[in-house]
């Protein structure tokens, strides 16, 4: 008999079966027992039928005597059923592919469990974990800031100090203000890392330019961000943390390493840039403390505030004379949108450096509850959101790709400026934030 008769029997006596033990009322055919597939031989003298029965092996033998005890039964309504001249014996066995395949499930799901364990790691588990690694590179996110520069020296600095080979990759987009900071822990050109961290990165694809190779072999991450999506083997990630600077500073202190005045000035820039002089809103009394003892161990934070929060080159009062003067104040006051054009940062000849912190001043006028800043770049629309307790910028960025804090995050939407600010008024608007 052709193979395609065959398979046509054994479907319909598979559907029939199914239909038919439900009718059986021996208590041992009872419970989630179903018929696997039927397999015929040629001559329709015989078949055989595989059964699944969910529960123990016991079950399972008790279910197949209670088939085979009604298979006279079973034979017969199916023969009644679909016509055949000759209807085969029947011959039940237990298929355990289901019971097997739940049991490897609950397998991985353990390791899984397992894995997750060892995956996350806290201070401790992470100051361990460095303990045993060596010949270390330090990668920072894109448009590094004062924390992802901060802190990766300050890694290095800790790392290098145990005896270790520890080199931060030469992120493109260090300006000189943050190269001063990083520029003696650059990592050789011919540097071949045998273990990669990222430090303040919340997703691989905002790792820096260049970092192509590392994005899917980050060995750990340390993080604070909210919106952190891990992407690495093993996660440090405290969202309370008001800076990546601060968690920096525990691990440290976990490797046991003394606090010179190179470290406490690399964190003090980590810490006290993204708290905006300890201004912003994730400022903690934890927060406060980390910078009394750095400032104790010789931070030079009046240098370094001075340098960051109060000294501006003359392009950089022209770019602010430009911005003001252009500012858009809306929804009552309550909003106030900033744009930086290219032409505009052609015409006063700024540098990176001078473009530094430009998103704070969407927040300098007063009643501003959110502050956008819209700057060009790569041919795209980069906003940087500003606020108070009143919005939380991580959920409104979110909308468009991007994330960060509640208070301070960012993305990208791929229109001009202008389109961009309409886009984003269109947004706010939907959301009846004011």
């Amino acid at each position: 008999m052709g193979s395609v008769r065959i398979g046509r029997v054994n479907d319909e006596l598979m559907r029939t079966l199914s239909e038919l033990i439900r009718t059986v009322r021996d208590p041992r055919v009872s419970g989630l027992v179903s018929i696997v597939r039927v397999e015929t031989a040629p001559d329709l003298g015989s078949a055989r039928v595989f059964v699944s029965v969910l529960g123990d092996e016991q079950k399972s033998r008790d279910c197949i005597k209670g088939l085979v005890s009604a298979s006279g039964y079973l034979r017969r309504e199916a023969a009644r059923k679909l016509r055949l001249r000759y209807t085969p014996e029947l011959t039940f066995i237990a298929d355990e592919s289901i019971v097997t395949g739940t049991h490897i499930m609950e397998l991985i799901e353990n390791v899984s469990r397992d894995d997750n364990k060892k995956r996350v790691l806290d201070v401790a588990g992470t100051a361990e974990f460095l303990k045993t690694r060596d010949d270390i590179l330090i990668l920072t996110h894109k448009s590094p800031d004062g924390d992802a520069a901060g802190s990766a020296a300050a890694l290095a600095i800790a790392l290098s100090s145990l005896g270790k080979r520890a080199y931060v990759f030469a992120n493109p987009e260090f300006n000189k203000k943050l190269l001063k900071y990083v520029k003696p822990y650059l990592a050789p050109e011919d540097f071949a890392p045998s273990c990669v961290v990222a430090v303040d990165c919340a997703d691989a694809k905002l790792l820096s330019k260049g970092c192509e190779d590392y994005a899917e072999s980050v060995d750990l991450c340390i993080d604070h961000h909210v919106t952190h999506k891990p992407f690495s083997r093993r996660e440090c990630c405290d969202a309370t943390a008001a800076a990546c600077g601060e968690i920096i500073f525990d691990i440290a202190k976990a490797l046991g390493v003394r606090i010179t005045k190179k470290l406490a000035n690399a964190l003090y820039v980590a810490v006290s840039t993204d708290t905006g002089r300890f201004l912003h809103a994730n400022t903690t009394p934890e927060t406060h403390k980390k910078a009394a003892e750095l400032i104790a161990c010789g931070a030079d934070f009046e240098k370094i505030n001075r340098e960051f929060f109060i000294e501006k080159t003359r392009a950089r009062l022209a770019l602010e004379a430009d911005i003001f003067s252009n500012m858009n104040i809306c929804f009552g006051g309550h909003v106030c949108i900033i744009k930086l054009y290219n032409s505009t940062i052609e015409k006063n000849k700024a540098t990176d450096e001078d473009l530094d912190g430009i998103s704070a001043l969407s927040r300098t006028a007063k009643g501003v509850s959110l502050g956008v800043y819209i700057r060009e770049k790569d041919g795209m629309a980069k906003l940087s959101l500003r606020s108070d307790e009143k919005v939380n910028c991580a959920e409104v960025c979110a909308h468009f790709g991007g994330g960060g804090h509640e208070r301070a995050a960012g993305c990208t939407i791929n229109a001009t400026l202008d389109d961009a600010e309409k886009i984003i008024i269109s947004y706010i608007t939907e959301l009846g934030l004011f």
